[in-house]
C-alpha cells in the first residue's frame, strides 16, 4: 500500500514582492473604485448661516407657505451645519415660491368616489449670498408628488404635509450639490 504524503508540505509559501504586490493592487483597486464619499459638508464652507422668510404663494392654497416654510427651515436644520437666524444676522438668504399645487385622481370606484390620488408641489427657490448679492443656487420647479388611499383614512392635508417635506428634502438637496 501506498502512503498518502502531507499535501500541505508541498504547498509554497507567497515570496515577500507577490504578497506586496498583492496589497498594492488591492490598495489601487480600492482607491479608483471609491465613490468620493466624504465626512466634509456639501455646503459652501464660508456661509455659515441663513434666514428663511415665508415662501410666496402663487397658488389658490392658502396656508401652504406656512408649512412649507416651516418644513424648509426644519430640514435645513436636520440636514446642514446652517443656522437659522435673523435676516440682519445672516450669511444668506433662501427665497422661495410655491408655484403649483396639483391634485390628480388616480383610482376612482364605480361610483367615482375617489380611492387613491396624488398632490403635487412645486416650488421655484433663489438662495444668496448676502454679503455679495450673488445667487449661489437656483432652481424652478422643484416637485415632489405623494400618493393617499381615502380607504386608509389618508387625506389630501395629510399627503401635502408628507409633499411638503419630501420638497423640503429636495431643496436642501439642491443647496448641498450645485455650487
Amino acid at each position: 500500500m501506498k502512503k498518502y504524503s502531507n499535501l500541505s508540505s508541498r504547498r509554497r509559501m507567497p515570496d515577500l514582492t507577490t504578497v506586496l504586490s498583492f496589497i498594492v493592487l488591492s490598495l489601487l483597486f480600492i482607491s479608483l473604485g471609491s465613490c468620493g464619499y466624504s465626512s466634509k459638508s456639501l455646503l459652501r464652507s464660508n456661509v455659515r448661516s441663513i434666514y428663511v422668510p415665508i415662501f410666496d404663494n402663487n397658488t389658490f392654497r392658502r396656508g401652504y407657505e406656512f408649512d412649507l416654510t416651516k418644513a424648509v427651515r426644519d430640514q435645513i436644520l436636520l440636514r446642514t451645519r446652517l443656522s437659522i437666524v435673523d435676516k440682519d444676522e445672516a450669511d444668506s438668504i433662501l427665497f422661495g415660491k410655491i408655484s403649483s399645487v396639483n391634485e390628480n385622481a388616480i383610482i376612482e370606484d364605480t361610483r367615482d368616489n375617489l380611492v387613491e390620488s396624488r398632490v403635487s408641489i412645486g416650488v421655484d427657490i433663489r438662495w444668496v449670498d448676502k454679503r455679495t448679492g450673488r445667487t449661489i443656487v437656483e432652481r424652478k420647479n422643484i416637485k415632489k408628488p405623494t400618493e393617499f388611499i381615502v380607504r386608509r383614512n389618508e387625506t389630501l392635508s395629510s399627503a401635502s404635509n408628507e409633499a411638503f417635506v419630501r420638497v423640503a428634502q429636495s431643496i436642501v438637496e439642491a443647496m448641498e450639490e450645485d455650487w
